[in-house]
């Protein structure tokens, strides 16, 4: 049909005239009915693709271009469109789209990771969406939000959704602002990983509803796992169930909760890498019963693992079979064939991971092994008493730590080795180490004349040793002279971690040993807390550094922060006795504090009636 230039320009006109009535009448509508009308003129654009005017084809592709992502949902069920015009136009502004997956609005962190993100690999992108869900604040929701709606990739789709699952509470609704992101960027996107997310807002409003249709959700993706295997994983899977558990428990329907766990060994295989990870969310979980199952269904793995069989011990404890638990133990004992060096190695690492885990007789009886088969002054040796003696000390067990590294010294003096490092320490670091046991020790007897010579022997071997001038600094009722030695020594040791700190920027535990000790004695607070924050920037899984923070807002009288990084660093390390101790220390400043300043305002209270 021929249409005159007037005609033309008419009908684009008209267009234009109709997608903007339509969209300023939303104006005073609410935001379901704003989507509605939005909806309408995205549909009205993407069949106006197939106008048989060129200029009108143009017009809708250049408004659905402007639209964006907006426009996406409907652009994509329009590739299949029976009009190959309108399919062919669709295809093109999809491809435009996903070369751009940033906003104007985006962080920068957000474009940098986002950067050429269509020209990658299935891993690369994979690779990027885990980096988004690390952003600091939780920059990186909205981008992965996109993703979610928009990737071609279902498969990749769906583990942007598992990255924001696995960002928010596992077990509670999700807070007010962090919905409301999801919302906002969500729109009413159908794809099944967006369906998740949208049913996880639902916990907040109606919980027991929402686990009804999680329920479905996860069956429908186990039923996707076993027909299109291409369109997710069985980790994608493990993620939904794991949600299902925790909420099934929040919910307080346990025996589910154990039938959902059992799912989960079905989805294991005797060779997958995950099998420890499933048994060790199966501990944190207290599913001890079902820990005896994957060992059941798993034994030739279990078998051969030291670390599973310490597991199946723990689970057959926690259940009260003793005997079992002792079987278990010494099968895992006598595990790790080849030779003594590497019989050494793998008895230490097993031996820490014991510790790290509180499954502290077990990981004494690991040291020990690793002390009897190797030689006496064997760098493996001496990490086995350095790593024994310090797990008493945490324990507050100070004797027995001394006595472990005064095994180490008396091979040290027979064999006049003073000049020699003993597992990367002098063989002065040893002895300051023993010293400052013994004085801890006596310390604990109340013997303050045991524990002077103890401290001036150790401090004498390190005049270095942090713990052992924080000790001196708190020695009661010392004399001016001696007060006076304690605090240059420390001013001179603070000076030399700032030595350290130059000299190795990167190297997280120069600023780490600087901020425990002014924190724990004086100096500059601040100083300190910048060090201590510069050391979790640098290290931020360890939980001894979240440790050294709180101290340093205690020192300063900020117990409310104090007790917050505390608190993180029970969670990080909820086995650790000197954390757990600080931690009941700041919440009684804390309760005092509170306490005090309540009294106060009732006083002045009274004072204006």
């Amino acid at each position: 049909m021929n249409l005159s230039r007037n005609s033309v320009v008419y009908r684009v006109g008209h267009a234009a005239l109709v997608s903007a009535a339509l969209w300023c009448a939303g104006s005073g509508l609410g935001a379901d009915e704003k989507a509605d009308l939005l909806e309408k003129r995205i549909d009205q654009l993407v069949a106006q693709l197939g106008d048989e005017d060129y200029y009108v084809r143009r017009h809708a592709q250049d408004e659905l271009l402007k639209l964006g992502f907006e426009a996406f949902d409907a652009l994509t069920a329009a590739e299949t469109h029976e009009d190959l015009e309108i399919a062919t136009r669709a295809k093109y502004l999809l491809r435009l789209m996903r070369v751009q997956w940033t906003t104007a609005d985006d962080p920068a962190e957000v474009k940098k990771c986002l950067e050429n993100y269509e020209f990658q690999n299935s891993n690369e992108k994979l690779s990027r969406i885990k980096r988004l869900a690390t952003l600091e604040g939780q920059a990186g929701i909205p981008a992965l939000c996109r993703l979610v709606r928009f990737e071609r990739s279902a498969l990749l789709s769906k583990w942007a959704a598992v990255e924001i699952l696995g960002m928010g509470p596992p077990d509670k609704p999700l807070p007010v602002k962090q919905a409301e992101i999801l919302r906002a960027n969500l729109g009413r996107s159908r794809r099944p990983a967006a369906k998740w997310l949208l049913t996880y807002l639902r916990f907040g409003d109606d919980p027991k509803a929402a686990l009804a249709e999680w329920n479905q959700l996860v069956e429908t993706e186990r039923a996707t796992l076993l027909r299109t295997p291409d369109q997710t994983r069985s980790a994608i899977v493990v993620a939904l169930i794991r949600f299902q558990i925790n909420w099934l428990t929040v919910r307080g329907r346990r025996d589910e909760a154990l039938t959902a766990m059992r799912t989960l060994i079905d989805l294991e295989r005797s060779d997958s890498e995950s099998l420890p990870e499933l048994v060790e969310w199966l501990v944190d979980e207290k599913a001890w019963e079902v820990v005896a199952e994957v060992a059941d269904r798993f034994a030739s793995r279990f078998a051969n693992d030291p670390s599973l069989l310490y597991t199946l011990a723990q689970a057959y404890a926690a259940q009260g079979k003793t005997d079992l638990a002792e079987q278990a133990a010494q099968r895992a004992l006598k595990l790790h064939p080849g030779n003594q060096v590497e019989q050494l190695v793998a008895h230490l690492l097993t031996a820490y991971n014991l510790r790290d885990r509180g499954l502290f007789d077990w990981a004494e009886r690991e040291f020990r092994h690793v002390i009897t088969l190797g030689a006496p002054g064997h760098n493996y040796t001496v990490t086995a008493h350095y790593g024994l003696s310090e797990m008493f000390h945490d324990q507050a067990r100070e004797l027995q730590a001394a006595e472990l590294l005064q095994e180490v010294v008396r091979f040290i003096d027979q064999n006049k080795l003073a000049a020699k490092e003993f597992a990367g320490r002098t063989a002065g670091e040893v002895r300051s180490r023993m010293h400052y046991f013994f004085a801890m020790h006596w310390a604990g007897k109340g013997d303050r004349a045991k524990q002077r010579r103890h401290l001036d022997e150790a401090i004498q071997a390190d005049p270095n040793d942090v713990d052992v001038l924080i000790a001196c600094y708190r020695l009661p009722n010392p004399t001016p002279e001696y007060r006076a030695k304690v605090l240059e020594a420390i001013k001179t040791t603070a000076s030399k971690l700032r030595e350290d700190m130059g000299a190795e920027p990167d190297e997280a535990n120069a600023y780490n040993q600087f901020a425990w000790l002014i924190g724990n004695t004086e100096g500059d607070y601040d100083e300190a807390l910048k060090c201590s924050r510069k050391s979790i920037e640098l290290k931020p899984d360890y939980g001894g550094f979240y440790d050294t923070l709180a101290r340093c807002y205690y020192a300063k009288g900020d117990y409310a922060n104090a007790v917050k990084f505390q608190t993180k660093a029970v969670e990080m390390e909820p086995h650790s006795g000197q954390i757990a101790r600080q931690f009941e220390l700041f919440k009684k400043a804390l309760e005092k504090k509170k306490k005090k300043e309540e009294q106060k305002g009732e006083k002045e209270d009274r004072k204006g009636d």
